[in-house]
């Protein structure tokens, strides 16, 4: 590979890097607020697939799995989505293995994500959903940068587990 050859790899991968980035940052920034869509227009193509069926929504569009997270109304502040039960969520990424071919590429990154749920009250010590994931990942050069034209989620656990109360220090 001649040195223009291996720039315009590096530059691409670290573009991918970044796409791949901005998906877990519109999912965390965007928490209760509707810039999700907003984020993830500049993450997919506009005809981009996800198969998230391990881990409860079906084969469909990203602006569909946007609606089944954060609730139908997405663009009009309904909160009825799968993500309502919880309060907060972060989605760490591992670094992605990347593979390069012309104008397309796949990517394979992994995930563990963590969920605070609601709770009836602020005494309670609620719980918390942890899951490590993966997302394999099929891009396309546009006209506009790489894309996501297809991801698939791999679940390889996810745990729901309390919070305990702390124990009083003794006297």
């Amino acid at each position: 590979m001649n040195s223009d050859a291996q720039i315009r790899y590096l530059l691409d991968r670290l573009e991918i890097q970044d796409i791949i980035a901005r998906y877990a940052v519109g999912q965390d920034a965007h928490q209760h607020d509707d810039g999700l869509l907003e984020q993830w227009h500049d993450v997919f193509t506009q005809d981009a697939t996800v198969d998230y069926s391990a881990g409860g929504f079906r084969k469909g569009t990203y602006v569909e799995l946007a609606e089944w997270m954060r609730g139908d109304g997405i663009h009009n502040g309904d909160r009825n989505g799968r993500m309502h039960e919880f309060t907060r969520w972060q989605h760490m990424l591992g670094l992605p293995t990347v593979t390069i071919d012309g104008d397309t590429a796949t990517a394979r990154s992994d995930l563990l994500a963590t969920h605070r749920a609601k709770t009836d009250s602020e005494s309670e010590p609620g719980w918390y959903f942890n899951d490590a994931c993966t997302f394999h990942d099929h891009f396309v050069r546009t006209v506009n940068g790489w894309r996501i034209a297809h991801r698939l989620l791999e679940v390889h656990w996810a745990d729901p587990f309390p919070v305990r109360r702390p124990i009083a220090a003794s006297a």
